[in-house]
């Protein structure tokens, strides 16, 4: 807890928990329209039913998800109205657009979602057009994406209008909504999310197969499995190729325009050329770093700027009162960890393809490589959190804090630690409501020829 306002606090574990579980669902709802169209192109191209009963499959579990996410994005909405009504009164009028369009986005992915789950089999709609609807809803979804990422991108540095006697002037909505912040979070964060879901999904192939006999996992009975799996796993590493790239964007991003945070995420303490990046370690007082860590000579200046003579702000350039709490190194500390285990199994994986013919469809394999799911889906919400806790104690840097932010009501504590119960509910129903998707279609789900 970052502040001592009960309020406050309680404000804020509303918003994380509903973030945080809202997150999950915008991975799935942004990836499955992509991965159930390909299914089903794939499945026309090469005149393959197994793949278009695949798709057909994944794409009722799509639409429970993309319903469920609905639900979540709606409370998120309100409560920016209901318990933040501070960032929309400071800044309605320059993030409006994002909103509207986001509204806009959501209508072109409805409408085909709604298309697409009404019409499988139906004679008077082409394959190839039923198809059309599927990409229909990933671009309505991705469009969708874009919107709210740039209102978080404003949060992060608010552009597009000047502020002149305390009041908005030369208000351009556009440059907000497409600033370079907007661009490389979001250019950063999709192919996370890809990431993690095509993973997630691969690693129900890799259970699948790996309760197969080891005849039967490389027999005929098996094969849409196997490709699958190892499809999607190819999938998300060129995914994690292109969240590198951007992660270094981000980091030079940073530098520039967040330096605080920056400095906050590496303990950085003193404004120094030839910066070390530091692995491990928590914050002592006094500018200590406490427990067992080590430092990469210059790797911070490179990432700041490309160069080892770069200089990079450390924490002593800002007041206390204006720093993020730095247990933000901790949570950078564990994601990069996690990726560092995914260079590892995704090289290992591309090094049994290579030399090792069929040695990545072995149990230990599998094994390894369905976990990467779940290690993405962490990766994903310790980045939301390391990016939203890194602003603090910003609600909008530099013009609105948190606090100022909040709503003036009394009742925010207990819907604060007691909402998080409902997600629990909405949880709980939605596994249940998938896993009915699941029994249901066992007979589809026995592997292809």
């Amino acid at each position: 807890l970052l502040m001592p306002n009960e309020g406050l606090d309680a404000a804020r574990v509303l918003m994380g928990d509903s973030l945080g579980f809202h997150i999950i669902f915008v991975m799935f709802g942004l990836t499955l329209p992509i991965l159930v169209s390909w299914f089903e192109w794939m499945g026309i191209r090469r005149k393959n039913p197994e793949l278009i009963r695949v798709a057909k499959f994944w794409s009722k579990i799509m639409a429970m998800l993309v319903i469920t996410g609905v639900v979540s994005g709606t409370i998120i909405a309100l409560q920016m109205s209901l318990v933040w009504p501070g960032i929309l009164k400071f800044g309605g009028e320059v993030i409006g657009l994002p909103f509207m369009f986001e509204t806009y986005a959501f209508f072109i992915e409805a409408t085909f979602l709604a298309l697409y789950m009404t019409t499988w089999n139906n004679k008077r709609i082409t394959p190839k057009m039923h198809n059309f609807f599927g990409w229909m809803t990933a671009f309505g979804a991705t469009l969708s994406a874009y919107a709210i990422t740039s209102v978080n991108g404003w949060m992060n540095l608010p552009t597009g209008f000047d502020i002149i006697n305390g009041k908005f002037a030369n208000v351009d909505v556009f440059k907000a909504m497409f600033s370079n912040v907007a661009l490389i979070e979001f250019f950063h964060s999709m192919p996370g999310y890809y990431l993690s879901a095509s993973l997630f999904i691969a690693g129900f192939y890799g259970i699948r197969l790996m309760r197969a006999k080891t005849k039967d996992r490389m027999g005929a009975s098996h094969k849409t499995d196997r490709f699958i799996f190892k499809t999607l796993v190819l999938f998300g590493i060129v995914m994690f190729i292109f969240s590198g790239i951007t992660a270094d964007l981000t980091g030079k991003y940073l530098a520039k325009n967040e330096p605080e945070k920056l400095a906050a995420l590496e303990l950085m303490y003193e404004t120094a050329d030839h910066a070390p990046l530091l692995i491990g370690g928590v914050a002592g007082e006094n500018g200590e770093i406490l427990g067992p860590h080590f430092k990469i000579p210059n790797a911070l200046s490179i990432l700041a700027g490309g160069s080892t003579t770069t200089i990079v702000k450390g924490l002593r350039e800002y007041d206390d009162s204006q720093l993020p709490p730095l247990y933000v190194h901790t949570l950078f500390d564990i994601k990069m960890t996690l990726i560092t285990a995914y260079v590892a199994i995704f090289g290992l994986f591309l090094f049994t393809i290579k030399w090792f013919k069929k040695c990545h469809y072995s149990r230990p394999m599998i094994g390894i490589v369905s976990l990467t799911g779940i290690m993405g889906i962490i990766i994903v919400e310790l980045g939301w959190m390391m990016t939203e806790i890194g602003r603090q104690p910003w609600a909008v840097r530099n013009h609105l804090t948190t606090a100022e932010a909040l709503t003036k009501t009394h009742n925010v504590s207990t819907f604060g630690y007691l909402f998080p119960l409902a997600y629990v509910g909405l949880f709980i129903v939605t596994v249940l409501a998938l896993r009915k998707i699941m029994k249901s279609e066992t007979k589809t789900l026995k592997g292809g020829k």
